[in-house]
This record gives C-alpha cells, structure tokens and sequence, in this order.
C-alpha cells in the first residue's frame, strides 16, 4: 500500500532564497504525525506544498499515491486541509458554508446532510449553526475550519497549527476529535506546542529553518524535552561539595561544573532538573547559604533547545 503522503528530496526556493532544503518523509494510512518546528521553520511551506497550493522546485510529493505536481485534481478529492488561517465566508452563517464547502468537495446530494450532522457533531457546533461566521469568536472560527477539512471523510487530513486560539477545553475537544479521525487515516498535525504531539501523535517529523532534523516518537521527544529543563548558575565554592550539594536539592537530576573562565576560581553549574515548581529557588538556598551565588537563572525546554538536546543526544 503506498503511503498516504511521501515527499521525497523536496527543495522549494523563491528566488535565490531557499525554504526547505532536501526533504524526505511519509505518513501512513491510520498515523497522526506530528510537524514539528519554531515558527518560521518551514512547516506552513510544506503544507502548502501538500496540498497543492504550491509546487516543489525539486523533487516528489505525493499523497494517497498521486503526484501533486501532474495529478492534483485526483489527490485534492482525497484531501482535506486546515491552512492556519480558515478559509471562511464571512457572511454565510455556519451550515450554509458548510453545505457550499460540501458542494466544492462534491459529496453526493443524498449525503450532505448526514455529512454536515457528523462534523457538526465531531467539531461541537451544534450552538452556532445559524450564525454568521463574522460574528464567531476565534475559537468557534478555527472549529468550523477544522468542520470543513472533514467534510467528505478525505483519507489524508492536513492541520496546520488546528488549536490556535482555542481555549484549554476546546483543545481537549480539538484533540479529541483528531485522535478519532487519525485512528482510520492520515493525519499530518503541524504545530510549534510540544505537547500536542506528545500526547496524540505516533512519530514527530522535526524541522527547522527548512531541514529535517529528525524523525522519532513522541517519548523520544519527551527525554529530549526533560533534557533541555534546567538551572544554570555561577558560584565560587569547592567543586565536590558544591556537586554533593547540589544532588541533594529535590529536583535536580544530573549536574555539570565546569570553570566560569574568570581570575578568581569561580564555577560555571549546569542543573539538569525536573519540571516542577520551586527547584530554582532550592537551588538558590542551597548554595547561597554555603558559598558566593554570583548568578542563577532557570532555563524550561523550548523547541530550540529541545532541538539542540535532541541532536546532542545523537539523534538523527
């Protein structure tokens, strides 16, 4: 069975400046990926790209097996997509842009109806059919965009950035909803929040700045995560009692010293910790109450420096 989508040594370049650089990977029929990246990494590029908005300069995307830059038409009945921006009509209200979309996506008369009840009823609109899209909140806006890219039951679903301006509920929903979809077909979840695809993905594809930096599951992306939360200090102190003080401290997992670069002997302290609250000040205690604190700040994961811990790990 082909992968539902495969791209395959993909540059795309405007001009002289490249966006994405060489790159290479699938997603599965019944697999949420997740694309992972900064902003401004490339990912909405390559969506794009996905769907057909814009070509390759190089290289092949397919998706459900049908090659974007010559047979389009037939990948675009089999896909459905959410751009980080929905595409709506203002001034229809909510089931009347639902049923245009569904004409657009030719889903057979006899079916709209039950087609418009499914992704009502998986995306909880039921409350605002009647109301013009204009007068929705972003939330509810981002969840009729999510309601359209269903539309049709598409084998492969595009979600670039789904639960941007959704509320803690309306994410859980999102997800909920996603996960569903994901178990019977190919989803491709772009996002720059690391949880969301620690928690409903089943491989992470991670980029930035247009390359592939690596392709793994979400637990491997997790230890990077742990990896990259931290505390680092200056301190003038003897080393081995500064580092049996330190792996005392509640929350503090692995520490690295290493000579701050100065005339006087100070220390430079590299705190791997865990996640909770409170651990820098321990930290702080701990040390200042002994010795010269010269400086202290903690540092919780980022993408970037998940990225860096991810790499410096050995992953590729």
């Amino acid at each position: 069975m082909a992968s539902a989508i495969a791209l395959d040594a993909v540059t795309k370049r405007y001009g002289s400046k490249t966006i994405i650089h060489d790159m290479s990977f699938t997603v599965e029929p019944g697999e949420i990926v997740g694309f992972l990246g900064p902003n401004g990494a490339g990912k909405t590029t390559t969506m794009r790209m996905i769907a057909g908005f814009t070509t390759a300069t190089s290289g092949t995307v397919r998706v459900a097996g049908y090659d974007m830059a010559t047979q389009n038409g037939e990948a675009a009945k089999r896909l459905g997509y959410l751009p980080e921006h929905p595409p709506l009509y203002d001034t229809l209200d909510v089931s009347s842009y639902l049923r245009f979309v569904a004409s657009v996506k030719r889903v057979p008369r006899a079916s709209v109806r039950a087609e418009l009840d499914r992704v009502i009823d998986a995306c909880r609109l039921e409350a605002v059919t009647t109301r013009e899209i204009y007068k929705l909140s972003k939330g509810y806006r981002q969840r009729v965009g999510l309601a359209q890219a269903l539309l049709g039951d598409p084998d492969v679903l595009l979600l670039d950035e789904p639960t941007a301006g959704l509320d803690p509920g309306q994410i859980q929903e999102t997800r909920e909803v996603i996960r569903n979809f994901g178990s019977r077909h190919a989803v491709l979840l772009s996002t720059h929040i690391l949880p969301e695809v620690t928690l409903i993905c089943r491989r992470v594809t991670i980029i930035n700045q247009g390359r592939l930096l690596a392709v793994d599951s979400p637990a491997a992306l997790q230890r990077a995560s742990e990896q990259a939360d931290r505390v680092t200090l200056v301190a003038t102190a003897p080393e081995s009692d500064l580092r049996a003080e330190l792996l005392a401290v509640e929350g503090v997992i692995d520490v690295a010293i290493r000579p701050a670069g100065t005339d006087d002997g100070q220390l430079a302290v590299d705190c791997q910790t865990d996640a909770g609250e409170g651990v820098e000040a321990r930290i702080a205690r701990a040390v200042a109450s002994r010795w010269s604190l010269h400086r202290l700040q903690r540092e919780q994961p980022t993408l970037e420096n998940v990225f860096l811990r991810y790499i410096q790990g050995g992953k590729q």
